[in-house]
């Protein structure tokens, strides 16, 4: 056996390329090379080559676990555009299961059709304000749903009509909820932080709680009757409320826990015992009926801030959705993540249908769709479970090929009489240049001193120039470098002053005006040494000037022959 090494191509310098191009059509030019065959990492610097290897490919449908088969199956089924940002989703407990979307100033509300495709059932627009928040009660008859304007409410599902509306908060009232236990009794928060309970039936204030510091975003039902009330908010804090231990936040607030970030989203598991919260990247499972224990912690659940976690129907999955343009399904035992969709935009909110088989997520940009359960898909899951189980239970016999002959892996015993052992030789690790270690590094100021040293190859100095100038960096490796340092500089742009292509010379140019522009020693030269280093450079430039003259006079007499 024997392994065939490809050796990368070297870097080629300034001076081997043909033909003059601009500056940046250059930098363009060799950031598409770096990004070709021979690849940079970016730990390892401008000269730090990786080898090629072969793309990941995408497993087989037959290859994924039979959860991630089921949740591939979820394919989207509506697809609506509302004229604002889509705040609020919340699917009815009872059937239809209609759907209501919070954008605007109305509360719509959807189902599913004849032939399944989403029909507008009818639309809530009696509100003032931009509605925030919507809730519906465990029959399906009634709403509450949140305005900006710091009212709620309470809306008729079947007429439409707005029976009354609650009254109290000085801001936004930005989450709701009915009473899992009474349901004349909701709860409403608002963004002054207030935790507010009121009587469905006469609009009675019954309580009021300073609950949060900041922003209260989530607002759910706790174990232990219509008193009981879990809460969290942008100040990082999930709070359980026992109401009919009174109206003093000190005494009413039985367990607290931080988060750690802003929480945007929770979801509470049934009975209330426990909950899950959302907020930054992470995704944090309390037992709130123990005292605040921390159960699991999902860190890092997506790249940017998570704005909705919600739960299934029978609360065995949890979905995730979050900022980046992705919502995640994770297993609410033990989070452990089965798949991935991904979407048009940035997500705001998220809803599982109470049946497990939709979910619909909202987005920033005022668009929101409905993923369903593709008809048959639950019937593949079941026959996938019973064939992982059979294979399981009768394990395929390996072939000789296997066995014996060349398929049979690395930890096969040699035969002694047919086999040879042959050692593979390692590769010889290249040594790494001083100006590669100064950029791997990030030390710019270092890279630059090593650059205008005497002993540096001018092209090789060059190529340092340019990547500085990729990196975005020159700036910052010659603002305010000294006298000494400056000296050196100037000197070592006049021996490149003239030599090169024309990309050398409009790197040298960069170069020249960065470093006359950041150093004050140089306006104007403070040392004796500067100044003739500069009126060396002067005359230099004037003459250039006379032979770009010359050349402009030679050019007018040579249009004049050809045109003849």
């Amino acid at each position: 056996r024997s392994r065939v090494v490809s050796h990368p191509r070297p870097r080629k310098g300034l001076a081997e390329r043909e033909g003059p191009r601009p500056l940046a059509a250059a930098v363009a030019a060799r950031s598409a090379a770096r990004r070709g065959g021979q690849g940079f990492s970016s730990a390892g610097g401008m000269a730090d080559f990786e080898s090629i290897r072969s793309l990941p490919q995408p497993r087989r449908f037959a290859e994924l676990t039979p959860q991630a088969q089921h949740y591939k199956s979820f394919r989207t089924q509506w697809k609506q555009k509302e004229t604002a940002r889509v705040l609020n989703l919340a699917f009815s407990p009872a059937k239809p299961h209609r759907l209501a979307v919070v954008s605007g100033t109305k509360v719509g509300l959807w189902q599913a059709g004849k032939d399944g495709n989403a029909e507008a059932s009818s639309s809530v627009s009696k509100f003032k304000d931009l509605t925030q928040c919507v809730a519906w009660r465990s029959d399906g008859k009634l709403m509450l749903a949140g305005e900006a304007g710091g009212s709620c409410a309470v809306v008729e599902a079947e007429t439409k009509k707005v029976l009354r509306r609650l009254r109290g908060h000085g801001d936004a009232v930005t989450c709701c909820a009915f009473a899992a236990a009474d349901r004349s009794r909701a709860a409403t928060g608002g963004r002054d932080g207030k935790l507010r309970v009121w009587d469905v039936a006469t609009s009675e204030l019954l309580q009021t709680v300073d609950a949060h510091t900041d922003c209260m975003k989530v607002l759910a039902p706790g174990p232990g009757g219509p008193d009981v009330w879990i809460t969290a908010g942008y100040d990082g804090k999930v709070k359980l409320w026992d109401l009919s231990l009174g109206a003093d936040a000190a005494a009413a607030c039985v367990a607290s826990v931080d988060h750690g970030h802003p929480v945007e989203a929770g979801a509470a598991f049934p009975g209330g015992a426990l909950f899950a919260s959302a907020g930054g990247t992470e995704v944090k499972l309390w037992d709130l009926a123990s005292g605040g224990k921390l159960v699991q912690t999902l860190a890092d659940a997506h790249s940017k801030a998570v704005t909705a976690v919600c739960l299934d129907g029978a609360a065995s999955v949890m979905l995730t959705a979050s900022f980046d343009g992705f919502a995640k399904v994770f297993s609410a035992a033990g989070l452990q993540h089965m798949w991935t969709f991904r979407l048009p935009g940035p997500a705001t909110c998220a809803a599982w249908r109470p049946d497990s088989k939709a979910f619909a997520v909202g987005l920033d940009d005022g668009q929101w769709q409905l993923r369903q359960l593709r008809p048959g898909a639950g019937a593949a899951k079941a026959d996938a479970e019973d064939g992982a189980a059979a294979a399981a239970e009768k394990a395929p016999q390996k072939s000789r090929a296997k066995r014996e002959g060349r398929l049979r892996g690395l930890d096969a015993e040699p035969d002694e009489e047919e086999d040879e052992v042959v050692e593979e030789e390692r590769p010889t690790k290249r040594r790494e240049k001083q100006l590669d270690f100064f950029f791997r590094k990030f030390e710019y100021r270092k890279a630059l001193e090593f650059i205008v040293q005497p002993t540096t190859n001018q092209q090789d100095g060059l190529a340092g120039i340019e990547e500085l100038l990729q990196r975005g960096s020159l700036q910052l490796a010659m603002t305010e470098i000294g006298e000494e340092l400056c000296l050196k500089t100037l000197r070592w742009l006049l021996k490149v002053f003239g030599q090169g292509d024309s990309i050398s010379q409009q790197l040298f140019m960069e170069a020249l005006h960065t470093l006359l522009d950041s150093n004050k020693c140089l306006q104007p030269p403070c040392s004796q040494e500067l100044v003739d280093a500069v009126d060396r450079l002067e005359n230099k430039v004037t003459q250039e000037l006379k032979i770009q003259e010359v050349l402009m006079e030679t050019s007018g007499m040579l249009k004049t022959v050809t045109a003849l």
